[in-house]
């Protein structure tokens, strides 16, 4: 029967503890690591982290933040490690960062006027660095390497041939939040400029895309901000 009790507390101040945890992302920030699972299992540095659009939306590359003009995809996939996933409490903040090391897309269609099809969208010189932080918001931000920049590359199938078109980041990152309900990270209206190509190409283009859940493929978990 002591056996028995102890078990039992054992097993309560797990569930107790666990929904502490799960509970804090929806009001003030509770002592653990910076990201968590859904399922209890702690996200640790080194494992893989994977996700893809949210279900029912698409990538877009618009010519106007609040326009529908230029390139969708309706699949695109993220997909990285966790270098750093520190502690934190209500007095002490952190960051969680790793290395996108995969970034795609597919499924990419244009309305463009003289474009009949894409036939590649990529996003180069990867890795970049994603960093999510447990301030207000859970701002997040991915950044290229030192000395490199973010970068996207089309290549856009016209009435007068092939078309590529290249753009970069006009700001140092792309710059997102991250959210737990629902479980995903969302970049909205994010500038790239174009640094080369014909005029079909937009001199500027507007990136968003929503992805989540974000998986931590090392145990199957939803992974969750603190």
């Amino acid at each position: 029967m002591r056996n028995r009790l102890f078990a039992g507390a054992a097993a309560l101040a797990a569930a107790t503890a666990l929904v502490a945890l799960q509970a804090g992302p929806a009001g003030a920030t509770v002592s653990g690591p910076l990201l968590y699972t859904d399922i209890g299992a702690p996200v640790n540095v080194g494992d893989p982290l994977s996700a893809d659009l949210v279900s029912g939306t698409v990538a877009t590359m618009y010519s106007t933040p609040t326009g529908t003009t230029g390139v969708k995809c309706t699949a695109s996939h993220i997909g990285g490690s966790v270098a750093a996933n520190p502690s934190v409490s209500p007095t002490v903040s952190g960051t969680a960062s790793g290395p996108v090391t995969t970034l795609t897309f597919s499924g990419c269609t244009s309305n463009v006027v003289g474009v009949t099809g894409v036939s590649s969208l990529t996003m180069d010189n990867l890795p970049y660095t994603l960093s999510i932080s447990d301030t207000a918001g859970f701002p997040v931000t991915l950044a290229p390497a030192a000395g490199s920049v973010i970068q996207a590359t089309a290549v856009l199938k016209t009435l007068a041939g092939t078309a590529t078109c290249t753009f970069r980041s006009s700001a140092a990152t792309l710059n997102g939040n991250a959210t737990n309900t629902p479980p995903q990270i969302s970049l909205v209206n994010q500038t790239l400029t174009k640094a080369s190509g014909p005029s079909i190409c937009f001199p500027t283009v507007y990136f968003s895309a929503a992805y989540g859940p974000v998986k931590d493929t090392a145990n199957g978990g939803t992974v969750l901000v603190n």
